[in-house]
C-alpha cells in the first residue's frame, strides 16, 4: 500500500456517521466535509482557523485555498466560509449554513436539501 493511500485510509477512519448539529469545528476534516470522532488539525489561513484530518490536509488547504475554505449554504444557496459557517453532520457528511436558522432548516428535512 502506498503511503498515500494509507494516509487517506487512516483519514476516513476516523468519520463516524452520526447525524445533527457540529457544534466544535474541530471535529469537522473541512478538506473532506466529514464528521469526525476525535479532534482534527489545525491548519492557519489568512488569520482564520480552519481543521482537517491528517496531514495531507495542510497542503490541500494551501495548494487550494478557495476550493478547501469555502462551501455553499445547502439552504441559501450563499457561499459561506467554512470557519464561520455553523456545521451540521448527515451520516459523517458535513454541511456548512451561513446562519443558525438556516441549519435548523436543513435538519427538520435534509433530504430536501441533499441532492440525490
Amino acid at each position: 500500500m502506498t503511503s498515500a493511500v494509507l494516509a487517506a485510509t487512516l483519514c476516513l477512519a476516523v468519520a463516524f456517521g452520526a447525524s445533527g448539529n457540529v457544534e466544535k469545528r474541530e471535529y469537522v476534516c473541512m478538506m473532506q466535509d466529514m464528521v469526525l470522532t476525535k479532534p482534527g488539525i489545525a491548519i492557519q489561513y489568512q488569520g482564520k482557523t480552519y481543521y482537517g484530518c491528517c496531514a495531507m490536509c495542510k497542503e490541500k488547504i494551501k495548494n487550494e485555498p478557495k476550493k478547501y475554505t469555502r462551501a455553499i449554504d445547502p439552504v441559501s444557496g450563499k457561499q459561506v466560509d467554512k470557519a464561520e459557517a455553523f456545521v451540521y453532520g448527515v451520516e459523517g457528511n458535513a454541511y456548512y449554513f451561513s446562519s443558525k436558522e438556516n441549519r435548523k432548516t436543513f435538519a427538520e428535512n435534509p433530504g430536501k436539501y441533499l441532492k440525490k
